[in-house]
């Protein structure tokens, strides 16, 4: 199963790596709903499903412990050892462990906060600027709320590499649907001996990063809020030269919210443990917590059968998921499994980094190599799904077994299970990648002719791109905005200038000579649809952002963060609020390719 998923998506891969080979082509429409669709009157859960704020309840902070509904305490196991909260070590035989955040903030300062996250709280304004907002997310819970971490695995690549958990996230409640979760709150039996802490840097890069995909139209994790501590951490970064240097950073608290945080890894944990109680446990909570609509479709299937529902859903979700990072050109870095969320949203900003210069091989993860690069994240996602098919596998035979389902209906739920890898998540990816190029590129249809345009356009933008390469998001804008009446100012490559680093006056002939050719038949295929200039523009602008969030943005943002200036941060988030609109305030350097100076840049280029 493994290697035909790998087979059929090594054909989507090829249009990066490989740039002779072909795209699969499918008659899909569009299964995500379009970025540019008003958020303004809901809250947007991970997987499209809309509440209106009028069903929100108000809370304040001083009301929290009667405002949460923690149905992961109510449902799940804790672990009973009676061994310290904050000591490392293994867990067994529990889901979760109570524990308290233990940060120290002896001078907190709030850095930002999302408005929209609030309100999908029944935070106000007014409670978000206050001291006991302040406190209280700085890390300083009261003791009448309950607060936990969980244990989960990872896989590698495929190679189980054993317990991880939360090992500086702690949980302080679900509130209206959202479980809350402190990062950088201190120490837990997850730590692995480390300190539990966040530093100001990653903290400012994971609020505006969710931030920016969430309106991107990327199912992702939000954030709440950032809370500078008053103390230092130490950390390696890189210094001024390049060389990593361990050093005192400011300290934080990054405040984040999900439907749940529940990961492949959870599965996975309890499944290579041989613990078939806290593995089912754990996927009956995920059926009424994440998947509660499957109930509500087939009240009276049972439980096997909704096991199987969900299972195919995940692949789903995250065949979606992928497509859209491929959209934006965004490289999630990390894609250990403990790194893939359930529910199907961005989890985990760590080494993360959309694509600059067009590199199908581009990991911003100095431990990502290949496996984890820009242009076989599909793959990585398969294979993550993969190991989870084998939990998944194990749990559906007990479950079979218990309902007296005979052998020959115990397989077949696990063939549909497996088959949620190799047809649903397959099928599902290839739909909304076509989908989502045939808007990038503003064409009425896609077919075989479409698939080549497409396959040959990006072997020009990784292998004849002068000697400096072009701007993956700012070639697809500019495309966007030429008109059908004078395309590519008449040569077919005003695009290609306006994205390329370093300008197009150095690169060779062959290679503008090739573009000109990709130009003329990208334009005859245009012009042979008829559509409408207006529509075709305004499709394309919504598909191709002007505005993501380039890391040298993130360095000048979280480094006047460190001194004391949250202004820059407050100006980024308004910016990325609107990242396919025109906006005539902004820096015109955030809609330009990446500057020289940033260019190769350890910490932006790549990190650790």
């Amino acid at each position: 199963g493994s290697d035909q998923v790998q087979r059929r998506l090594a054909h989507t891969a090829g249009a990066y790596l490989r740039p002779c080979s072909a795209l699969p082509c499918s008659a899909a429409t569009s299964m995500i709903p379009p970025p540019s669709a008003a958020r303004s009157a809901s809250s947007v859960t991970a997987h499209g499903l809309r509440r209106t704020l009028a069903t929100i309840s108000a809370v304040a902070i001083g009301d929290w412990p009667s405002a949460v509904d923690n149905s992961l305490l109510r449902e799940l196991v804790p672990d009973e050892s009676g061994k310290p909260p904050q000591l490392s070590r293994e867990v067994r035989g529990a889901h979760y462990v109570s524990v308290r955040p233990s940060v120290p903030a002896p001078a907190p300062r709030l850095v930002a906060y999302s408005s929209e996250v609030a309100s999908s709280l029944g935070l106000s304004a007014e409670t978000c600027e206050s001291d006991e907002f302040l406190q209280f997310f700085a890390g300083k819970v009261p003791e009448a709320v309950p607060c936990w971490a969980t244990s989960y695995g990872a896989s590698f690549a495929g190679r189980y590499g054993g317990q991880r958990g939360d090992g500086r996230a702690i949980s302080v409640g679900q509130v209206n649907g959202l479980e809350v979760q402190l990062k950088g709150a201190g120490t837990t039996p997850f730590s692995r001996r480390f300190d539990g802490r966040a530093v100001l840097r990653s903290s400012v890069r994971e609020f505006l990063a969710s931030e920016a995909m969430h309106h991107l139209g990327v199912p992702t994790t939000r954030a709440l809020a950032v809370v500078a501590s008053g103390d230092t951490v130490q950390r390696a970064w890189y210094d001024s030269q390049g060389r990593e240097r361990v050093g005192l950073e400011p300290g934080a608290v990054g405040a984040r919210v999900a439907p749940s945080f529940l990961r492949f890894g959870q599965f996975e944990l309890f499944y290579q443990r041989d613990e078939p109680a806290l593995l089912r446990a754990l996927a009956v909570h995920a059926l009424g917590r994440d998947f509660a609509h499957l109930r509500l479709q087939e009240p009276e299937a049972p439980l096997s059968r909704l096991l199987v529902l969900l299972f195919r859903e995940v692949c789903e979700r995250q065949a979606r998921l992928v497509a859209e990072w491929l959209r934006v050109g965004y490289c999630q870095g990390n894609m250990n499994s403990d790194n893939s969320a359930l529910c199907g949203v961005t989890l985990d900003y760590g080494p993360f980094g959309f694509l600059e210069r067009f590199d199908p091989m581009h990991c911003p993860w100095v431990g990502g190599g290949a496996e984890y690069s820009f242009g076989r994240q599909p793959q990585a996602a398969a294979i993550n799904l993969s190991i989870l098919s084998e939990a998944w596998a194990d749990l559906l035979r007990a479950v079979a077994t218990e309902e007296g389902l005979t052998r020959a209906e115990a397989d077949e739920a696990v063939q549909q299970t497996r088959e949620g890898v190799s047809s649903v998540f397959v099928d599902a990816f290839h739909a909304t990648h076509d989908e989502h190029n045939r808007r990038k590129l503003g064409l009425v249809s896609w077919d075989d002719d479409a698939a080549e345009l497409w396959t040959s356009l990006f072997g020009l933008m990784a292998t004849r791109s002068g000697p400096q390469g072009i701007d993956f998001t700012v070639f697809f804008r500019s495309l966007g905005d030429l008109t059908n009446d004078l395309p590519d100012g008449g040569d077919g490559l005003a695009a290609a200038r306006a994205a390329a680093i370093g300008g197009a006056a150095e690169w060779p002939q062959e290679h503008l000579e090739a573009w000109r050719e990709w130009a003329a038949r990208y334009w005859g295929r245009v012009g042979a649809e008829a559509r409408p200039d207006g529509e075709r523009r305004r499709e394309m602008a919504a598909a191709n952002p002007k505005y993501i969030l380039r890391n040298w943005m993130l360095a000048e943002a979280y480094e006047a963060a460190e001194r004391g200036d949250s202004s820059a941060v407050h100006a980024l988030h308004a910016l990325l609020r609107s990242p396919y609109e025109e906006q005539s305030s902004a820096d015109p350097r955030y809609a330009q390719p990446t500057p020289d100076w940033a260019r190769g840049r350890p910490g932006l280029a790549f990190m650790s």
